[in-house]
């Protein structure tokens, strides 16, 4: 049995220069370093970072790094997403630009696509607009049918090579924070724009994979922001997983690890307010 381990993570603001938090930056000078080693750690296949910004992460990734190959989105956006490859793994990298949808600030969606076994197995690293406004979460539906546009067409290839379906699998930052319009009466919960889009995924044939943690992302116990679920993989419903947990398919890392609050602060003023993702596909 083959196996191909996979970690998503959104650092934010991974600039290699402390990021936009004032109080926090002469803490963070050396944080590129730290996901660097951290990512070595885990010895992922592939993984994808969000919120790249600078020059700074491309030296320190390629020297700790070294077993992989490295390739990068462009484009207007300020922030850019980070593929690494081990290397010895077949792979081909494209940008996939509907994503940014007529918006050049956008971010364009990551797509890999790894050959094992003579299988092609897709994968689309994804980091959608955020913001509960009616604009955000507007774009993020119209980014959620550029996904389902795309599986269609993968899966038209896969069946002329003999496949039922693609090997697709979709994971990142989706932000799935909800909207707010006026008065609560007409808000939409996060969980319930959870709720759809999972739902919209299965009648496409794929699966939202479950997690070992309620959460993703948590910024700090003195934020006004509450712990939330952001990040999330879906997956083709005939593909297989690891069992990471709780007979769960994607282990939540980092602050999410640590049952005391201190703990999970310095976790988070140390790295980032997004959890990694990590799964194992196995064929």
């Amino acid at each position: 049995m083959n196996k191909l381990n996979i970690l998503s993570w959104n650092i934010e603001h991974f600039n290699g220069r402390g990021g936009i938090d004032k109080n926090n930056r002469r803490k963070r000078q050396d944080r590129v370093d730290r996901v660097a080693q951290f990512i070595k750690g885990k010895k992922p296949d592939i993984f994808g970072l969000s919120e790249v910004e600078g020059k700074v992460v491309h030296s320190s990734m390629t020297r700790i790094l070294s077993g992989y190959t490295f390739s990068i989105t462009e484009g207007r956006q300020s922030q850019e997403i980070l593929i690494g490859v081990k290397h010895g793994i077949t792979s081909f990298f494209t940008q996939r630009n509907e994503f940014k949808k007529s918006n050049p600030h956008l971010r364009p969606g990551a797509l890999l696509t790894v050959t094992m076994s003579n299988q092609h197995i897709p994968i689309l690293f994804m980091h959608l607009k955020s913001m509960p406004s009616p604009e955000g979460f507007g774009l993020r539906d119209a980014m959620f049918d550029k996904a389902f546009r795309l599986k269609k067409s993968l899966d038209k290839a896969a069946k002329r090579n003999g496949q039922e379906q693609s090997n697709f699998i979709i994971l990142g930052d989706m932000n799935t924070m909800g909207m707010n319009y006026e008065g609560k009466k007409f808000d939409i919960p996060s969980q319930h724009e959870i709720d759809i889009t999972a739902k919209r995924f299965k009648r496409r044939g794929m699966t939202h994979l479950s997690k070992d943690h309620t959460a993703t992302f948590n910024n700090g116990s003195k934020s006004r922001y509450l712990p939330a679920d952001l990040d999330h993989v879906f997956a083709a419903d005939h593909l297989k997983f690891t069992n990471a947990g709780q007979r769960t398919d994607v282990h939540v890392g980092g602050w999410a690890e640590f049952n005391a609050t201190k703990d999970q602060d310095k976790w988070i003023n140390q790295f980032s307010d997004h959890a990694p993702l990590t799964l194992t596909l196995k064929f």
